[in-house]
């Protein structure tokens, strides 16, 4: 038995099926030992090539010498349904491996969705505390300049208040000496009563009132 049969299912290189019948088995080595024998290659043929036309040929040889005996095919067919199952739990396994690896990367692609959009809202929650900040800058600075502007009308108003003040007691002066101009008579009356006052308390400091 070759290697290349032992990899291989017997019933594919007949071409028969797996519950064909003896004498269907043997009719179909009859038409593959006809195909694949060496002797029906072309003269002057490459070696690889009648190397690889004769590895056929004890394949097809290999598979009716199991085939054909009862004892062999049932011990065949037996390994046949054993690495059937066994290809089924391996493709199982691989399909729950691949299952898993599938899992983790949709795991994956969920968390690293999260942590965008966690990004994103962290970024717009920065963005709206700077603007909040930055409005509340503005009012601050915009109260400022209100209550600078307000403390300068005032000042300006207390300067505009003492001027007025000042320019009231200067037309007063002028007006009292206009009037003495223009009135010796009233001057003199003036200067009079000033002088009798001026006795008064200099009399008062000498006799002062007992109580």
């Amino acid at each position: 038995m070759g290697l290349t049969a032992a990899s291989r299912n017997f019933y594919d290189i007949l071409g028969v099926a797996q519950g064909a019948s003896a004498d269907a088995v043997r009719k179909a080595y009859k038409l593959k030992a006809l195909e694949t024998h060496p002797d029906k290659l072309p003269q002057g043929v490459r070696e690889a090539e009648r190397e690889a036309a004769e590895a056929r040929f004890r394949d097809v040889r290999a598979a009716f010498e199991v085939l054909s005996d009862p004892a062999k095919r049932r011990a065949y067919d037996n390994g046949l349904e054993y690495m059937r199952k066994h290809v089924d739990l391996s493709e199982m396994q691989t399909k729950l491996a691949r299952d898993r690896n599938e899992w983790a990367r949709q795991a994956e692609l969920r968390h690293q969705e999260r942590m965008r959009v966690l990004r994103e809202e962290m970024r717009a929650s920065q963005r709206r505390y700077q603007d909040t900040m930055a409005k509340a800058e503005l009012r601050y600075q915009e109260r400022m300049r209100s209550m600078e502007e307000e403390l300068r009308q005032k000042r300006e108003a207390e300067r505009q208040a003492e001027g007025n003040i000042g320019e009231t007691y200067d037309l007063g002066d002028e007006m009292l000496r206009e009037l003495r101009r223009m009135n010796p008579e009233w001057e003199m009356r003036r200067q009079e009563v000033l002088r009798r006052q001026a006795e008064r308390l200099r009399k008062k400091e000498r006799f002062p009132v007992k109580v």
